[in-house]
C-alpha cells in the first residue's frame, strides 16, 4: 500500500492538520507527528524501515531517523531488527496513558519545587485583549476550567459561539447564571436565564456587544466583543476588579426582576459574597 505524504491529505474525516495539531501541542514537532501518524497508517503489521516513513510522510530521508529516534524516545515508538530496522507505533491509549502519568508526575515535582521558593506579595495581574478572535477563546478556555460557578451577561452572537464550551462542561454541578440584553436563539442547559429583549428598543439594539464573566468567582473577563473593532477587553484575577463584574450582572438581573415583579435572590444570593448574602447562605 503506497501512502501520499500526510500533508497533502486535507479531507480526511478524522483531521490529519487538526491532529498534527494537536500533537504538537503534546510537545511533537511537525515531522514527528507526521512520523507517528504514518506508522499508525502503516497496516501491513511489520513496521517501516525509515525510507518508507519519508517517502509516505514527506519528511526529508536525510531527517527522518533522527525524527524516528526522538519518537522513540518520547515512547511514541519502537524499532526492532537491523537488516532492515523497521519502525512501529506505540498503541494510541499506551502512549497516551503513559503520558499522562509521566507529565503528571513531572507538574507535581514541579509543583512541590516551586512551594518551596520564598513567597512574596505580588499584584494580581491584568491582561487586555483586543482581538475578537482572542476574546472568545479567553472566554472559552474560562468556561472549560469553571468548577463551581459560571456567570454571563453576552449577547446571542457570542453565546453561540461559546456553545462548545457551555457543552463541554453541561454535566459538571456549578452554579450557571447568564443574563443578555436581548433575546437568544440557543438555551444552555441547567441555565438560570435572563434574558431582556430590545425588539422595541431601538437605542439598545444599536447598543455595541460587551461581555461580562465571571468563573468560580476567582475570574473574570469585562469588555467589548465586536469582530472589526478593538475591543480592550480585560481578563483579570484582581478580586476587586471580579467583584465588579459580578456585581454588574447581579444588578442588570435585579433590575430585570423588579420590572417583571419577579423574585431573584434564588439566582444572585449565591453570587454574592459571604457578608452580602442572605444569612446561611453559602456563595459559590
Amino acid at each position: 500500500m503506497t501512502l501520499p505524504p500526510l500533508d497533502s491529505i486535507a479531507d480526511r474525516p478524522e483531521g490529519v492538520e487538526a491532529l498534527l495539531a494537536d500533537l504538537a501541542e503534546l510537545g511533537l514537532s511537525r515531522n514527528e507527528a507526521l512520523a507517528y501518524l504514518t506508522l499508525l497508517e502503516d497496516d501491513g503489521g511489520e513496521g517501516l524501515t525509515g525510507y518508507e516513513v519519508a517517502a509516505r510522510s514527506g519528511i526529508p530521508r536525510s531527517a527522518v531517523y533522527a525524527v524516528l529516534r526522538k519518537l522513540e524516545r518520547a515512547g511514541a515508538a519502537f524499532d526492532y531488527g537491523t537488516d532492515p530496522q523497521r519502525f512501529v507505533a506505540s498503541p494510541p491509549d499506551r502512549w497516551m496513558g503513559e503520558l499522562r502519568r509521566t507529565t503528571l508526575a513531572r507538574m507535581d515535582d514541579v509543583q512541590a519545587r516551586l512551594a518551596r521558593l520564598p513567597r512574596r506579595d505580588r499584584p494580581e495581574p491584568v491582561w487586555i485583549l483586543t482581538r475578537y478572535e482572542q476574546v472568545i477563546s479567553r472566554i472559552s478556555k474560562m468556561i472549560r476550567g469553571a468548577e463551581r460557578s459560571i456567570y454571563l451577561s453576552l449577547w446571542d452572537r457570542e453565546l453561540n459561539l461559546l456553545r462548545p464550551a457551555l457543552e463541554a462542561v453541561a454535566d459538571r454541578p456549578l452554579h450557571r447564571v447568564l443574563h443578555s440584553p436581548a433575546r437568544i436563539t440557543w438555551r444552555p442547559a441547567q441555565t438560570s436565564l435572563w434574558i431582556d429583549d430590545v425588539t422595541d428598543d431601538v437605542a439598545k439594539a444599536l447598543w455595541s456587544h460587551k461581555a461580562m464573566v465571571v468563573i468560580d468567582r476567582t475570574e473574570a473577563l469585562i469588555g467589548g466583543t465586536e469582530p472589526a473593532a478593538d475591543n480592550h477587553a480585560v481578563w483579570t484575577t484582581n478580586p476587586s476588579l471580579v467583584d465588579v463584574a459580578t456585581n454588574h450582572i447581579i444588578l442588570d438581573i435585579t433590575l430585570m426582576a423588579r420590572a417583571r415583579g419577579i423574585d431573584p435572590v434564588g439566582d444572585v444570593a449565591p453570587m454574592m459574597r459571604p457578608h452580602l448574602g442572605p444569612p446561611g447562605q453559602d456563595p459559590a
